[in-house]
C-alpha cells in the first residue's frame, strides 16, 4: 500500500451499476444504508466509488485499509463530510476539531477520563442505575408494554449530566434535551443525505427549526455555564475542570462558547451512543436466554457472595462485559466513521484523489463472513479474555481507531456494566409480541421504532 507521496495510478475504485440520473447512488444509501453498503463491498471489492452529487466518496472495507486511514497515514486524512453537518450542531468541539486546536483540548479533557476520576463516578453511576430499577419496579408490577429506548436515554443522560454539572439535570429538563438530541440527529442525517439542501443561512423551514433546536439546547447551556461563573466555586466535575483549564503557551481559560462547543459534543457523544448500545443489549438478551442466563448468574453470584460495585469490582464480571462487546459488534452505535485526504493518496492499487469522503462502515466489518464465525449470531463467548486479545482491532473497533479513539470509551464502558448489572440483578425484559425492531442508521445507530418490552421480576 503506497503512501500520499507516492506515485499514484489514475484508476479510481469501480464504481456499482445502476445509479439515479441525478442523485447518483444517494438515493440507494438513504432508503436501505446498511444493507447497500454490504451489498455494494460483497460485489465490488474492498474499494468502491460512489456517484454523488457535488461530493467524491468511496467505501473501505478492508482492515488494512482502515488501519492505513486511521494510524498510519492519519495525517493526510481529516474530518469527512458528515462531520461537517455535525459542526452545525456541536460546534468546534472535541468530536468535529482539528489540528494543532483538537490536541489541545483533546489535552485538556483527556484527565476528566483518566482511571482515578472514572473510580470517583462509579458510584454516581451505580446509584443513578439503581434507582432506575427502582423505577422499573411499578412498569413490572403493571405488565405495562415499554418503549426502552426513552428510558435508556434518560438514564445515560443523567449519568452524563451528573458527570459534568455535578448536579445533573432534573427528569423534564432531561426528556426534553434527549428528544432535542434526536431531532438533530435526524436533521443532521436527512441534511447529510440531501445534496441539494441549503446552507444554513437560507431562511427555509429546515434551517429555522434547526437553528431554534439548536438555540432551546444553547439557552440551557449557557445558564448552567453563567450560573457555574457566578458561583465561583470549583467543583468535583467536569464543567469546573473545563472551567480552570488554561492553555499551556497563553494561560487563557476557554470562553463561553467553546464551553457550550465541548458540552455540547460530550452531551451527545456521552449520552445517544450509550443509550443506543444499551438498548440494543436489552433487545439481544431477550432473543438470547442462554446468554441471558449466564449473565443473570455470574452478576447474582458475585452479588450475593458480597462484591461491592466499586470501579475496580465492576472489571470482574466478566461476562456482563463480553455481552456488551457482542452486542456492540452486531449493533455498533458509532457505525461507521469519516475521512477526508487532504492530498492524493493510493489504496489498494486505486487512485484516491484529493478531497475524497473515504467511509469505513464499522457495522460491515463487525457483521462480515470475512472476519467473523457465523457474524450474524449473538455469541458473548467470541470476547472471552482468553481470545479477546486476539481479535484484529481493525475488525472490531466499536469506537473508532488511532489517535482520535472514542475519549469516552472507558467511561461507556463502565456506565453499560452497572446499568446491566443493577437492571438484570431484578428484572429480564420480553419484546412485545409481534413488535418489528429494525435498524436506523443517523449519526448513531438506533431502533427504527423504539423498542417495546415488558419488564418482568425474576
Amino acid at each position: 500500500m503506497s503512501t500520499a507521496n507516492s506515485i499514484a495510478p489514475k484508476l479510481a475504485p469501480p464504481f456499482p451499476k445502476g445509479k439515479h440520473w441525478l442523485f447518483g447512488h444517494a438515493m440507494y444509501l438513504k432508503n436501505r444504508t446498511v444493507e447497500t453498503i454490504t451489498d455494494f463491498a460483497d460485489t465490488y471489492g474492498d474499494l468502491v466509488s460512489l456517484a454523488f452529487p457535488f461530493n467524491k466518496v468511496v467505501i473501505a472495507t478492508n482492515p488494512e485499509y482502515a488501519r492505513y486511514i486511521l494510524v498510519d497515514n492519519n495525517k493526510n486524512y481529516h474530518k469527512s463530510l458528515a462531520y461537517d453537518v455535525l459542526k452545525l450542531m456541536l460546534g468546534n468541539g472535541l468530536l468535529t476539531s482539528e489540528g494543532d486546536f483538537w490536541k489541545q483540548q483533546r489535552k485538556l479533557i483527556q484527565p476528566a477520563f483518566h482511571k482515578q476520576k472514572l473510580a470517583a463516578l462509579t458510584k454516581m453511576m451505580s446509584d443513578t442505575s439503581a434507582a432506575l430499577a427502582q423505577k422499573f419496579e411499578h412498569y413490572a408490577i403493571s405488565g405495562v408494554y415499554t418503549d426502552m429506548l426513552p428510558e435508556m436515554t434518560t438514564v445515560t443522560l443523567d449519568i452524563i449530566s451528573k458527570a459534568i454539572f455535578s448536579s445533573g439535570i432534573d427528569d423534564k429538563k432531561a426528556e426534553y434535551i434527549g428528544q432535542q438530541i434526536l431531532a438533530l440527529n435526524e436533521m443532521a442525517i436527512e441534511r447529510l443525505n440531501d445534496p441539494f439542501k441549503l446552507p444554513p443561512v437560507f431562511p427555509t423551514a429546515f434551517n429555522h427549526k434547526w437553528k431554534k433546536i439548536v438555540a432551546n439546547l444553547d439557552a440551557i447551556i449557557y445558564e448552567i455555564i453563567n450560573q457555574r461563573r457566578n458561583e465561583g466555586v470549583s467543583k468535583d466535575d467536569l464543567l469546573s475542570m473545563l472551567l480552570d483549564a488554561r492553555d499551556e503557551d497563553t494561560g487563557e481559560a476557554m470562553d463561553n462558547k467553546q464551553l457550550r462547543d465541548e458540552v455540547m459534543t460530550i452531551f451527545l457523544a456521552g449520552n445517544e451512543t450509550s443509550a443506543n448500545a444499551l438498548t440494543w443489549m436489552l433487545y439481544l438478551l431477550s432473543q438470547n436466554p442462554e446468554a441471558e442466563e449466564k449473565m443473570i448468574c455470574e452478576i447474582d453470584g458475585k452479588l450475593d457472595a458480597g462484591v461491592e460495585l466499586t470501579f475496580d469490582n465492576v472489571l470482574q464480571f466478566q461476562y456482563v462485559r463480553m455481552v456488551i462487546d457482542e452486542s456492540m459488534r452486531l449493533f455498533p452505535p458509532a457505525w461507521s466513521v469519516g475521512r477526508r485526504n487532504y492530498e492524493d493518496d493510493t489504496l489498494g492499487g486505486y487512485h484516491i484523489q484529493k478531497g475524497t469522503n473515504v467511509l469505513i462502515p464499522i457495522i460491515y466489518y463487525h457483521r462480515s463472513e470475512k472476519y467473523w464465525d457465523e457474524p450474524l449470531k449473538f455469541k458473548p463467548e467470541r470476547f472471552a479474555p482468553e481470545v479477546r486479545n486476539k481479535i484484529d482491532r481493525f475488525v472490531y473497533f466499536p469506537f473508532g481507531g488511532g489517535p482520535r479513539l472514542c475519549i469516552g470509551n472507558n467511561f461507556a464502558l463502565i456506565e453499560m456494566q452497572l446499568i446491566l448489572i443493577q437492571l438484570y440483578r431484578k428484572f429480564r425484559f420480553r419484546l412485545k409480541p409481534g413488535f418489528q425492531v429494525d435498524m436506523e442508521p443517523l449519526i448513531t445507530l438506533k431502533p427504527k421504532d423504539g423498542l417495546m418490552m415488558k419488564v418482568e421480576r425474576r
